[in-house]
């Protein structure tokens, strides 16, 4: 049984041919993936794909990411981490870890309507070394 599988069965979700491609191709990807880009790599019809991302996100396998286009895109969950996006060529780079905790209690204090932050997402845009 592979890794994918493993993770599926863990998740109570059936490991199907599609949902093991999604996998394989998202973790073979350098970056986040839109369900087009992930269309062209698994061999499963649009609809399947979108319907399948949404299985994996709920479930948490999958996480979902969202940059200044407005295009979703979808990546393994590994961690809580940020990126950073090249604005020319659309380059994304993963930073890893996250030292936000302080960033997160200055949010909270100057805020006079919240008492808790459970997630946030924070996203860096500039120029690569190839485009610069």
């Amino acid at each position: 049984m592979s890794d994918h599988a493993i993770i599926l069965r863990g998740a109570g979700l059936r490991a199907t041919p599609q949902r093991l491609a999604l996998l394989h191709a998202l973790g073979k990807a350098r970056g986040p993936q839109t369900a087009e880009e992930l269309h062209a790599k698994a061999d499963a019809d649009l609809v399947t794909i979108y319907r399948n991302l949404q299985s994996l996100v709920k479930a948490g396998i999958v996480h979902e990411v969202r940059f200044k286009d407005t295009a979703v895109r979808f990546e393994l969950s590994h961690g809580h981490h940020h990126h950073i996006v090249c604005t020319s060529c659309g380059l994304i780079e993963e930073l890893e870890g996250c030292r936000n905790s302080p960033l997160e209690h200055q949010a909270l204090h100057a805020s006079s309507r919240f008492s808790r932050i459970n997630d946030h997402a924070l996203e860096f845009f500039g120029i690569c070394r190839s485009c610069a």
